[in-house]
Order: structure tokens, then sequence, then C-alpha cells
């Protein structure tokens, strides 16, 4: 056994962590472990140091005062936590956009200094797989409005934050395997690993009984199950699986004799005709290319100032682990359309607003109606978590009104973008950022208060 250094603890501290007194004990930083001598001091103050033979093996170079815990499950000392957020590359454009990744990652980075934990911002040309450290990039504010990303080498993290902004970036040879090779790390937890696929999310779902209610006819799209399902639908939304932002959705209306009239949603609105499903597979093909999609049942849905709608819901867990919705408001689609997302021309309204008008200003149909709405999002997010097997701490849950005021689930996805600007609450605004956060810090096996 090789022992390196010593760990210096009170006998209050001790007590405090409820652990066993051994000569050897094993320490852990991030991924790093290593057995060091115990020595214990007297004292009233709950604290320790490492001896900068042991500290220097761990990588603790970071000043920031860190937590404490006992593992009973590991026997092992744990000091951090240490939180990565991973990206696939840091983004240093010299004009600032709220709306970029880069605003995002900026918001993370400064919200996350008065935290009790160390995080830092890496990718995967960071990493230094040799030793299990990584040069992690810190925001450091010069002014009011500049500032400049530092770097520091640390262990690998207890846990990583996954914020890959974009399927394409996801898709990358050395994402993916950089992204293995870290969930194959012992100790390292790992949450919001990957873009949702719409087929394998349906198919989740509906095991739960309890959500077929909610979920709109769903298959994959082929020819056959086109046909089938234009007998007994009116209108169906064709969708790629892997989608994002609206790019790509069809909208195929029946028409008489079998014909379909439909609307293309790519870099602007497309409109055709087709005499039957055959032909609209066909005409459609330059859009779909040889990409999955998924064909499914159109809703009536209801409207606001003529104009169709959703339910966008941020959803997250929090610093104790449990689910909550950070995030409720409308997305109103431009007029015509059906597409509500905001990057094709939506607009946000607040929910009191839209589903006040809606139910009539009916307080008592409100209250039971955001009540269901809480708990489908419960439902969904522990279904999606149980059947996949993975760890998620937060989801953007698109969620549909019809015209009798039920609901209806339209798309799950795990990666929901967040604006840094926005013309509602500023701190509605930092929770939906603090929330992973916290979450990450709790996923560490830490406290959240300092």
């Amino acid at each position: 056994m090789n022992i390196i250094g010593q760990i210096y603890l009170t006998d209050a501290l001790i007590k405090k962590l409820d652990m066993p007194i051994s000569t050897v004990v094993k320490v852990r930083v991030g991924v790093r472990v290593a057995n060091s001598t115990l020595v214990i001091r007297n004292g009233r103050l709950s604290s320790y140091i490492l001896s900068p033979e042991l500290a220097d093996f761990l990588n603790l170079s970071s000043r920031k005062q860190l937590q404490i815990r006992y593992d009973h499950e590991n026997e092992t000392i744990h000091i951090g936590p240490f939180i990565g957020i991973f990206t696939s590359f840091l983004p240093n454009e010299p004009d600032f956009n709220a709306k970029s990744v880069q605003a995002e990652l900026i918001f993370l980075s400064n919200i996350s200094a008065n935290m009790p934990a160390q995080f830092y911002i890496f990718t995967p040309g960071s990493i230094n797989w040799a030793n299990m450290t990584v040069k992690g990039f810190i925001y450091r504010k010069l002014s009011r409005e500049q500032g400049i990303w530092v770097s520091s080498i640390f262990p690998l993290p207890d846990v990583v934050y996954d914020r890959i902004s974009t399927r394409r970036g996801e898709a990358q040879i050395r994402i993916k395997n950089t992204k293995k090779e870290l969930m194959n790390l012992s100790y390292l937890k790992y949450f919001n690993p990957s873009f949702l696929n719409k087929w394998r999310v349906h198919q989740l779902l509906i095991s739960n009984e309890s959500l077929i209610p909610y979920l709109p006819e769903t298959k994959l799209l082929n020819i056959t199950n086109l046909k089938d399902m234009m007998t007994r639908h009116g209108t169906l939304f064709l969708k790629p699986c892997n989608g994002s932002l609206g790019n790509g959705i069809i909208k195929a209306i029946s028409g008489q004799n079998g014909s379909l009239y439909y609307t293309v949603y790519k870099r602007g609105k497309h409109l055709g005709h087709a005499k039957n499903s055959a032909e609209l597979m066909r005409k459609t093909r330059f859009v779909r290319e040889d990409r999955p999609y998924i064909v499914q049942q159109g809703i009536d849905l209801a409207t606001y100032q003529k104009s169709s709608f959703d339910i966008r819901i941020i959803y997250q867990k929090n610093g104790e682990g449990e689910w909550q919705i950070s995030k409720k408001f409308i997305r109103v689609a431009p007029r015509g359309s059906s597409i509500s997302n905001l990057s094709r021309g939506g607009t946000a309204e607040t929910s009191k607003k839209v589903l006040g008008t809606l139910l009539n200003g009916n307080e008592e149909v409100i209250e039971t109606k955001n009540e269901e709405l809480k708990s489908l999002c419960q439902n969904v997010a522990v279904t999606l978590e149980t059947a996949s097997q993975k760890i998620y701490g937060e989801l953007g849950l698109d969620i549909g009104i019809d015209g009798d005021c039920n609901f209806w689930l339209i798309e799950v996805n795990s990666k929901p973008r967040k604006t840094t600007e926005t013309a509602m609450s500023k701190g509605i605004v930092r929770n939906t950022f603090r929330r992973p956060l916290q979450y990450a810090i709790h996923l560490a096996g830490f406290d959240n208060f300092k």
C-alpha cells in the first residue's frame, strides 16, 4: 500500500462526520483517491488540513473552501465537491449575445462562484487521462461588461453536468468517446447525458399506463403507418426523431379522395399538395432525407388570440434532488403557423394570463389544472429516468391543451435552452441556471448551504 502524506482532522470533526478511527484512511477528491495517514488534533472547531504532499497528489490547489464528508459506503474521506460543466468547445466571441451558448456558460460560471463547490467548464481537449486531471475554465469579470476565461488544473470531477449544446456536436466521435470514458470512471456521476430521441421517448413513456391519455398516437414513419393514421386523424405531424427547434417538421392535413395538403417547416414555411400518402412521402424526401421520422396524431389545440400555443415548462431537480417546476410560460405560434418555437417566430406569454383567459378566470378550475400539470410533469420525469436508467437534472416539456382543456404531452427534451435575457422575472431566470448546479452538489453527496 502506497501511503501519501497526512490528513489532519480535529476530534470534533471526526465526531461530526461519524467516522471510524484508523491509522490509514482513504481520501478522495473528484475521482482521485489516495491512502494517507490520519492525524487527530484536539480542537473544538470542525477543521481539517492536508499535508502538501497529499494536496499535491490530489491536485487540491483550489483556494475555495471545500466541504468534507465521510462516505460510509466506500469508507472514504471525501473532499469537494468538484463539478465539471462539459461542453464541446469554449466560445469566446468578441460580440456578446445574451441568447448564445457563450452567454449561458458565462452565466453558469458567475452563478457558481458563490456556491459551496468548485465548478469549472471543460471540453474533451481539456482532459489529461494519464493523471486524471482536467484544465478547467472559470470566467473572471474584469469590469461590468468584460471578462476573460481563466484556466486551472483540477481533478476530474465528482459530477459532470452535460451542456453539449447541439446534436451535431454530440454526434462527434471525440465527444462520444470522451463521454463514454467519463461515464466509466469510478465515483463520477453524469447527468443529462444526451439529447432525446422522440421515438425512444414515446416508447419509454407509453410503458406507464397512467401517461397514455396524455400521449398523442405516435408511430415510426413509413408508408403503412402514414396511411393507417391518416384514416383516423385529420391532421398529422411528421417529425425527425432527432430534430430540434422545429426544423424539418411536416404538417399534413387530409383532403378529399385521400389527397393531402402539407406544410414543411424548414428555413421558412413551404406549402404543397399530394394526391396520396405515397406521393407525400416522395415529395417530402428532400427534407426528410434518410433520417428516421415519427408520425404523430395532430391535436385540435385551443387557441389564444386566434393562434396556436403550447405550455413550455422547465422542470428541474433542486438541491435536495426533488423535481419541481422552475419556469412555466406559454409559447404562442405566429398567426397561421402550427409551430410555436421561439426560434421560429413564436412569442412568450405568461401562463397565468393565457390559462386565465382560456378557463374564463375560474380560479378553482385553474388551480385544479395547474395541479394536474405538476402531476403530469412529475410522472413524465420519473418514468423517463426509471425506464431509461439514466440520470436527468432538468427537462423541457412542451404540453398542449385542447378545446376541452385536456393536456397533451407534445415533446420532451433534455437540453432545454435557457436564455440569460428575459422580459419576465430575472429571479426565475437565475433559478433555472442555479438549480442544476445545486442538484450537482446534491448528487455528489454534499450540502447546498455554506
